[in-house]
């Protein structure tokens, strides 16, 4: 189950509610696993928190399963009722403590649940028949959502009490404004008391906090309609329960996870409620406890008196009674010493807690950037024993990094100068491990009750991760665009490099083999592959292929790698590896590992070549665990993790978020093109993998690859060798590129083919449509008019019995078409004599 609190952790009401929850799961027999957020609107009521919510729980629960989704307060049911079904599609929602309630905004077929309608009136009857000399009342409440609502509930009882209460309401006032303004208030006034936190200086006051402030200021009976607010300085009222929402709401839930639709369970909008006092306030206030309803309830009364013998009952009294006058003042005076110093110590202490449980790193210093506090999350994340260790010291005396306790210092002066906040500042910094993080920090000057600066307070947020992510889709999109460029001039390149092989090789057909000018038309096919392979390699950034993968025992192919490495690296470069795993084969593309290490390896003995160095290859098998998987977008499970590192003089902070960037080198003009530690993350993605760069001016650089160990898929058999293949049959061969026109029929022709071309799909369906028997039909995909899908879809409803055979330069635009069958192969350019044979032959076969 999860369950969506509109509060946080320590608030009485949302705590009572959790509470009944829980007890009426425990009580049900049923084993229910809660999942609990805290919204925290309570304190954080700003625009952009509820967005920031959503993009938390939709990364954080992406992946999880629930059956039911309870919510409590106005805050959470409207957070659910915009973005329930995004997060949670399809679960039924169980509501409680809902103020303000719009029944036509609910979708009843998955939602129901108990509104916290309270009965003023019960209440105001019940206050004016104590108080018989009142006739007004002062509401006091704030502008919260809660508070809103439960105004406009006020609101609607006022006429029933017009002829004998005059309402005053007190909601946009400070609490200090509260205070004087309580002090003036005449003795025929009674006060109302809506629930609501108060923030002031640093410090935020819960509700109960907030009343005993109030109660502190006046004499005037206070009352309210909620059971958690008793004990803090109100008289009392007729009371809901928390507690008792919380059970309900969990009856409900339970119903729902036995089979019954919400639809069939009716909301609630009267819940059971309970004339409650406080036996202390009576006493102050003077009320008699013949004035309250016969069913009520105290707190803090006193146990009873067990009657004594009346002789010997008043012997005693006589006895004490000189005793008590004498320290009657005495304990007056230390119960009220006891009374406040109680109250410092509980605030004290709830402060503290409250900081703990906050998981921003928060720290206070004065005017001389000496420490004065700090909560748990700041002493973990340095690895300082607990808070009181870093009382009166210094940044330099505590931070591991000089240059952040620098930086540290110098913006604590900045705010102490100009006495204005530093709001979302990001700065990298090193934690106790030594690992790289990044910190957002806003820093604000402390003040003290005369306004003057004593310090700053600074709160800081560890934002590794979201770095981390930015990064990742930043890199994402650059080679997402480097694909989308090659992939827009792969189709013109490769119509290019095919008519440069065709007429190529039907020119050697005319020449003596051993004369200079076939030997000069067998480089030109050279550099013509070469240039099929750059277009290939760069496709492969964005689009990932299983070509070449096959079953690899790694550590045996990285250990080769290495040796290979060491013959060809200067002598001042030190190799040290590594490398163990186990032995059974992976599916990996052996060639492109060793590619990886190469690259690796050469560009840290490049960086080392001017000193000595040490070069060092680990490769280890991990058991990577789901968190961390889901963290890295990997499968969990069996793992190879490779590291090369080096000594050499590392990688300027500047430069870490282009290393990877297509054509981006560091080298001179000469010495690089940019595209080693590209192909490396097209490698390792292609691979599902992932790699991560580590790196500190003059101490050397780490790259670290994680690769799922994925077991190869069985083969029946391997391919056989590829060689030219002729043949007979009539061909119709469609392309509008005029060059590849003219070239490739002579090749087919030469293969022993008769061959029909045609300039366009329109052309090729006039030629079909002249009653020339053919055999199959060739077409490009790329063409204007009728593309070549386009054209084999006619060609199927006009000669179902004729197949095609597709050429393209573009296979990645194939991806997601609808291709129909009677395309028997997709050849893909450029492609020479040999390739194109077998395509032929293997077509024409099917």
């Amino acid at each position: 189950m999860f369950y969506l609190n509109s509060y946080h952790d320590g608030y009485a009401w949302s705590d009572d509610i959790r509470e009944g929850i829980r007890h009426r799961f425990e009580q049900s027999g049923h084993r229910v696993e809660i999942q609990m957020e805290y919204m925290d609107t309570k304190v954080f009521h700003r625009p952009g928190v509820t967005r920031k919510l959503l993009e938390l729980y939709r990364e954080k629960y992406a992946q999880e399963e629930y059956d039911i989704v309870i919510v409590s307060d106005d805050d959470a049911l409207d957070f659910m009722l915009d973005y329930g079904d995004e997060l949670f599609p399809g679960l039924p929602i169980v509501f409680c403590g809902i103020n303000y309630l719009e029944e036509e905004l609910l979708d009843r077929e998955h939602t129901t649940g108990i509104v916290e309608n309270f009965n003023i009136q019960r209440t105001l009857e019940l206050a004016l028949s104590i108080h018989q000399d009142k006739n007004r009342i002062v509401v006091i409440g704030d502008e919260s959502t809660t508070g809103v609502a439960i105004k406009n509930q006020i609101m609607e009882a006022v006429p029933e009490f017009s002829d004998r209460l005059d309402f005053e309401f007190w909601t946009q006032y400070s609490l200090d404004e509260i205070a004087d303004k309580v002090k003036d208030l005449p003795q025929d006034t009674l006060v109302y008391f809506i629930p609501f936190f108060y923030s002031a200086g640093g410090q935020v006051f819960s509700a109960g906090e907030v009343l005993e402030n109030v109660a502190g200021f006046s004499d005037l009976p206070i009352y309210s309609n909620w059971e958690f607010l008793l004990g803090h300085g109100m008289v009392g009222g007729n009371l809901i329960s928390g507690f008792e929402h919380g059970s309900i709401a969990a009856g409900m839930a339970l119903d729902i996870l036995e089979g019954k639709s919400p639809a069939d369970i009716p909301i609630i909008h009267d819940i059971v409620d309970q004339n409650m006092f406080d036996y202390n306030v009576l006493q102050e206030q003077g009320i008699k406890q013949t004035q309250l309803p016969p069913d009520s309830v105290l707190i803090n009364e006193p146990p009873a008196f067990y009657e004594l013998d009346k002789q010997v009952f008043w012997v005693i009294m006589s006895s004490l009674g000189a005793l008590l006058i004498i320290l009657g003042f005495l304990v007056r005076s230390i119960i009220h010493k006891r009374i406040v110093e109680g109250r410092i110590r509980n605030q004290l202490a709830f402060q503290e807690s409250l900081m703990d449980t906050i998981p921003q790193l928060v720290c206070w210093k004065d005017l001389n950037q000496r420490y004065m506090g700090a909560n748990e999350a700041f002493t973990d994340f340095f690895g300082i024993e607990s808070p009181d260790k870093i009382m009166h010291q210094t940044d330099t005396m505590l931070m591991p990094t000089r240059d952040f306790a620098q930086w540290a210092a110098r913006m604590d002066k900045q705010v102490v100068r100009t006495g204005q906040a530093l709001r979302k500042v990001r700065m990298p910094v090193r934690d106790q491990n030594g690992d790289s993080s990044w910190l957002e920090v806003n820093k604000i000057p402390l003040r003290d009750e005369k306004g003057e600066i004593v310090g700053t307070l600074s709160t800081a947020e560890n934002i590794t991760n979201e770095i981390n992510l930015e990064r990742q889709l930043l890199q994402s999109q650059k080679m997402e665009a480097m694909g989308t460029l090659a992939g827009g001039i792969s189709h013109d390149f490769n119509n290019i490099l095919t008519s440069i092989m065709n007429s190529t090789e039907l020119a050697q057909g005319d020449l003596n083999p051993d004369s200079p000018a076939y030997q000069d038309l067998e480089r030109v096919l050279k550099a013509s592959h070469r240039g099929r392979d750059l277009v290939q390699r760069i496709l492969d950034f964005s689009r990932p292929s299983q070509e070449g993968f096959r079953p690899t025992v790694l550590p045996e192919l990285v250990r080769e790698s290495v040796s290979l490495l060491q013959s060809s690296l200067p002598r001042n470069i030190e190799v040290r590896s590594s490398i163990s795993g186990g032995y059974e084969p992976v599916n990996v593309n052996p060639t492109q590992i060793s590619q990886v290490v190469m690259n690796l390896c050469t560009n840290s003995f490049q960086a080392m070549q001017d000193q000595k160095g040490i070069l060092t290859i680990n490769l280890e098998e991990i058991e990577l665990d789901v968190y961390r998987a889901e963290e890295l977008d990997m499968p969990a499970g069996k793992t190879f993790r490779l590291e090369v590192s080096d000594t050499g003089p590392g990688i300027d902070r500047r430069d870490l978020d282009k290393i990877f960037d297509p054509f981006f080198t560091t080298k001179a003009l000469s010495g690089g093109t940019g595209l080693g530690l590209a192909v490396v993350m097209g490698i390792v993605k292609n691979h599902k993998g992932t790699i991560q760069v580590d790196s500190r001016p003059d101490q050397g650089t780490s790259f670290e690859i994680l690769l799922p160990a994925r077991e190869p898929a069985r083969k029946d058999s391997e391919p056989a060798g590829a060689y030219l293949q002729t043949g007979r049959g009539t061909l119709l061969f469609v392309e509008d590129d005029h060059d590849l026109l003219e070239t490739t029929p002579r090749s087919l022709q030469a293969m022993g083919y008769s061959v029909f071309t045609a300039s366009s799909g329109r052309e090729a369906l006039e030629i079909l449509g002249q009653g020339t028997s053919f055999d199959l039909v060739l077409t490009d995909f790329d063409m204007p008019g009728l593309n070549g899908i386009e054209l084999a879809r006619q060609i199927r409803a006009e000669h179902p019995d004729l197949p095609v055979l597709l050429i393209t330069g573009r296979i990645q635009a194939l991806e997601g078409l609808e291709q129909p069958d009677n395309i028997r192969l997709i050849l893909a350019k450029p492609f020479n004599q040999v390739d194109l044979s077998q395509a032929v032959a293997t077509a024409l076969n099917d």
